[in-house]
């Protein structure tokens, strides 16, 4: 049996199903493609809800959809590796130090320049990191818990 939706999720899909309907009747040719926009909130609803329900509740062709949404994932930044490079005016210094309780070696990382590091995803989450010098730094922990990803 399939989720229950809520009604504010209802409210969306009539919200799009009541646009496409519009412009389905003042579209100037029969071969007029449907706005991005609208292809966009779409997409957006099937990922959150499924493609085959989205097509049903807003009354679009389901193999439309359906390969829509398989190319917006396959350009999609997120869940790809990710790569961040700090600038070069910002140098970075290794530090290590011997744990006398254990011969490991901790390695952490020192600012010698300020910098602002700002991140932003699709979806509009934003995040500014301000680094003073001389701070230690674990950059990637942070991107990562930003991302939604595990280190």
């Amino acid at each position: 049996m399939g989720k229950t939706i809520s009604k504010s999720s209802q409210r969306e899909l009539a919200q799009l199903r009541l646009r496409v309907q519009d412009w389905r009747q003042t579209k100037k040719s029969v071969t007029e493609p449907m706005p991005r926009e609208m292809w966009e909130l779409a997409i957006q609803l099937a990922e959150r809800y499924g493609v085959s329900r989205t097509a049903r509740a807003t009354g679009l062709n389901s193999g439309w959809l359906r390969k829509r949404v398989a190319a917006s994932e396959a350009k999609s930044p997120i869940g790809t590796p990710a790569f961040l490079e700090l600038p070069s005016a910002m140098v970075v210094v290794a530090e290590a130090r011997v744990q006398e309780a254990e011969p490991e070696v901790a390695v952490g990382y020192r600012l010698e320049a300020a910098a602002t590091i700002d991140l932003s995803t699709p979806d509009g989450a934003r995040m500014r990191i301000r680094l003073e010098a001389g701070q230690k730094l674990d950059a990637a922990t942070v991107v990562a818990a930003f991302f939604g990803r595990a280190r």
